[in-house]
């Protein structure tokens, strides 16, 4: 048969009218890598899935070049012999393993035995704990149609270092199923797809090999990722645990000063308002009970946190506490113009203070200058827009010009006392941060990264890809400097900290 691109669409057409609606929800699944699976659920016409893999260069149906290997790959994984034979007599001849690349690779192979060897009672199990160790809410539950669904979740939801523990915990009972997960655990993540390639693949009856690669020339042993072996099944196989979520979330306080006794030492802050709200609206997003304070003194400030460090945490799972304010090294304002040094805010909740709070993270987030100098800068790339320092300013102080985009938002163990702590700076020590009437960059950013990112990340990642962004704000002062800020986190944290969004009912 001569393979032309009208003779390769009607083989297509052919294909997928042969398609159960559990085969394409299948195949989805394995392609789920290279194309997206949610949008493709959302399109009535199934062509448009195989249309997808052409934008994406995985088939093709040209003039000069065919090339439907993947969907060979892919029925060899399903077992649809009928439709790997069609595509034969098409043209391509057997599918075998060769130089060209192997688009479902090892983890994808692995989740999708999962999901062959999932029942109704498989699948209720999985939603049980979709529920009780992943947080999912009752509505989203309600949307779960089949195991490809519940696995969307999953992989949405979780890390692979998380994710496949939990899988195994499900499927004890399947010797073979939980002897893959076991090893694939054991090689981790990163070392997937070479060390344990063959052996998983192996057992699970594919009739693709893997290649592995000879050994570097110098005889040292190593990984095709560079990694000496002998780390591929120790070392990845470790893993950072998380702290436990708790009964409740816990506690977030917002401290949010705009006006000072002193308008000259200490300006209107315009804009913290617009802060303040976005981190009510987040951390009330995840479940936190937020309670937001105004305009508060030091005084006023020492006695809030004196009261909320009184409480009984033993159900809440961690505290935040939100200051935005004038600053300076080490120290912030109150509303009163006074200095309140950092410290004695923290040292409130360590673990000899604040019993209850330990071993639980503490989460300390200061919008607020660390002193009076701006950061250097390479380039410059924005426009300007006019924007203020945090700074606690002396009469004729420079305002600064910022060049910026502004982002659109909607048990107890023994350790030291000062552990479990994560305090994020808007700023490094000795500079200002800056923030128009829109709210600071800082913040802004903060918000957009938590809601976009948790909880498949944790927030020290998370904390990182502020400082990405941020660091993008390019400013200028009013005499011509060129600035820019880069936030600061200090990790005081002994384990990953995660946070949950809340599922809502509609």
């Amino acid at each position: 048969m001569e393979a032309t691109t009208s003779n390769c669409r009607m083989l297509l057409i052919e294909i997928n009218e042969k398609l159960s609606s559990d085969d394409f929800q299948s195949i989805t699944f394995l392609a789920k890598d290279i194309v997206n699976r949610k949008r493709i659920k959302e399109k009535e016409n199934r062509l448009e899935f195989f249309e997808d893999l052409e934008k994406k260069a995985v088939i093709k149906c040209g003039t000069e070049e065919t090339d439907l290997l993947f969907l060979k790959q892919a029925f060899l994984i399903m077992g649809k012999n009928n439709l790997v034979s069609a595509l034969d007599e098409f043209g391509e001849g057997p599918c075998k393993q060769s130089s060209r690349e192997t688009f479902v690779n090892t983890r994808r192979k692995l989740l999708y035995q999962v999901g062959e060897e999932t029942g109704q009672e498989e699948l209720q199990n999985l939603k049980a704990h979709l529920s009780s160790k992943v947080g999912v809410g009752k509505r989203t539950l309600d949307l779960i149609r089949d195991v490809w669904d519940c696995l969307d979740v999953l992989e949405e939801r979780l890390s692979d270092s998380e994710m496949f523990p939990l899988l195994k915990t499900v499927y004890t009972a399947d010797v073979k199923l939980s002897g893959l997960l076991d090893d694939f655990i054991k090689v981790g993540e990163h070392a997937q797809t070479h060390t344990l390639g063959t052996q998983v693949e192996d057992r699970m009856g594919s009739e693709e090999t893997t290649y592995d690669p000879p050994p570097p020339s110098d005889g040292s042993t190593m990984t095709p990722d560079g990694a000496l072996s002998e780390f591929s099944a120790t070392t990845l196989s470790s893993r950072l645990s998380a702290y436990d979520k708790g009964k409740n979330a816990g506690i977030c306080i917002v401290l949010n000063n705009e006006t000072f006794g002193n308008a000259n030492t200490h300006p209107t802050r315009n804009g913290t308002n617009a802060d303040r709200d976005l981190l009510e609206w987040s951390f009330k997003l995840f479940g936190f009970d937020v309670r937001v304070y105004n305009n508060k003194t030091c005084q006023e400030i020492s006695y809030i946190l004196g009261e909320i460090q009184q409480i009984d945490h033993k159900d809440n799972g961690a505290l935040v506490v939100c200051t935005l304010s004038h600053g300076n090294l080490n120290v912030v304002s109150g509303a009163c113009g006074q200095d309140l040094p950092i410290n004695s805010m923290t040292s409130l909740f360590r673990a000899d203070n604040c019993p209850s709070l330990a071993g639980k993270p503490k989460f300390f987030i200061f919008q607020a200058c660390q002193g009076k100098d701006t950061q250097d800068v390479w380039h410059q790339t924005n426009a300007p827009v006019m924007a203020e320092s945090d700074t606690n300013l002396v009469p004729n102080s420079p305002m600064a010009e910022v060049m910026t985009e502004v982002p659109h938002l909607h048990q107890l163990n023994l350790a030291p006392a000062e552990a479990d702590f994560l305090i994020a700076h808007s700023t490094m020590p000795g500079y200002v941060s800056f923030r128009n009437d829109k709210g600071s960059f800082f913040v802004q950013s903060l918000v957009k990264h938590l809601k976009a990112h948790s909880p498949r990340e944790d927030v020290i990642s998370i904390l990182v890809e502020v400082n990405r962004d941020v660091s993008q704000t390019i400013g200028r002062t009013s005499g011509g400097q060129i600035a820019a800020q880069i936030p600061e986190p200090k990790v005081r944290l002994t384990k990953k900290f995660y946070l949950f969004p809340v599922e809502t009912e509609v």
